[in-house]
């Protein structure tokens, strides 16, 4: 018999009692309907479903999968080189809130994947991988969420249909941490004197959501649907300001150069949708420091950016830039 046959007896053998649970089903099409849901964690999207022409708001730092290190240089006439990766252990993120979660996950160099609303006030009551495990960084936990209160710890075998759309009560709430700011143009300290004719404040904000003492909120264009930006800016203080400067510390390695505006050096970027890489198509962004404990972040839709057009649309930002005025 030839050694192909012996393998394929072999393994005809050992899967021949093998039978998937009755639950599996409902597991996967769970999971499809989680990803339809998924917070985005290049920014985790504040909207539930992708919307033509728009983006969703970024409500936290991205972490995703991190650098691998480089192996041992590669020998002559040997393959490539081999890359290192670290696993992280899995935090513990059952009974947080859901967002709270994805922010915890996200800084520990992990992604994750929401079942239910993830709404603002819903908390995780399930997490897979369980806390303490170790996986590759990267790795996607799936988390399940619920209101707080008797609907806590829903039904583990309940299998919404992932074909029906999902309606006002799936969309989580727009945050607004930082109150009512009038037209939205100053916050954490620092005014946006410029915008582009046609933007309007997005009614939303984020303390926090990119490091502690992080500030931002975002602009749209009429007619875009609440949570959807046209442009959108963080402010950074303290130690959130120090992290930034890594950061750009991480796109000058990748060979981007500052422009100066203003007076201040300001890298002008694609930002893709890990933490400090530069991407082909990622999000047209522009970082620098304004002072001591101080840096501020722009980005803008790539949706907005290819309606405008690259040159006015770099012209644009650029003057977004020059506009940022500090404590006033």
């Amino acid at each position: 018999m030839r050694l192909e046959e012996e393998l394929a007896e072999a393994m005809e053998a050992h899967v021949a009692g093998v039978r998937a649970t009755p639950a599996m089903g409902g597991a996967i099409r769970r999971r499809n309907r989680a990803h339809r849901l998924r917070f985005r964690t290049a920014g985790v999207a504040l909207a539930t479903a992708a919307v033509a022409g728009a983006v969703p708001v970024y409500l936290s730092l991205n972490a995703g999968p991190a650098a691998t290190a480089p192996g041992p240089a590669a020998q002559p006439g040997r393959g490539t080189e081999v890359a290192v990766v670290r696993d992280v252990t899995v935090p513990d993120v059952v009974g947080l809130h859901a967002q709270k979660a994805l922010v915890v996950l996200e800084a520990a160099g992990l992604e994750a994947q929401v079942e239910g609303a993830g709404g603002e006030g819903d908390l995780v009551v399930q997490q897979t991988p369980a806390a303490g495990e170790k996986v590759a960084r990267g790795h996607v936990v799936l988390l399940t969420s619920a209101p707080p209160g008797p609907t806590e710890n829903p039904d583990p075998t309940a299998d919404p249909d992932p074909t029906e759309d999902p309606g006002p009560g799936d969309e989580p709430s727009i945050p607004n941490d930082l109150g009512d700011l009038g037209d939205g143009r100053r916050f954490g300290g620092v005014e946006f004197t410029y915008l582009p004719e046609g933007l309007q404040w997005g009614e939303g904000s984020v303390k926090d959501g990119f490091g502690k003492t992080s500030y931002s909120t975002w602009w749209q264009e009429a007619g875009l649907e609440p949570g959807m930006y046209s442009v959108q800016a963080v402010v950074y203080r303290g130690q959130a300001a120090t992290e930034l400067g890594r950061r750009m510390k991480g796109y000058r390695d990748q060979g981007a150069r500052p422009v100066e505006i203003g007076g201040e050096r300001v890298y002008i970027v694609r930002a893709g949708e890990s933490v400090g890489r530069i991407e082909e198509g990622g999000t047209p962004t522009a970082v620098w420091t304004e002072g001591a404990g101080l840096a501020i972040e722009v980005m803008m839709s790539p949706d907005y950016y290819a309606r405008l057009g690259q040159e006015k649309a770099e012209a644009e930002l650029k003057e977004i830039v020059e506009g940022v005025v500090p404590g006033r």
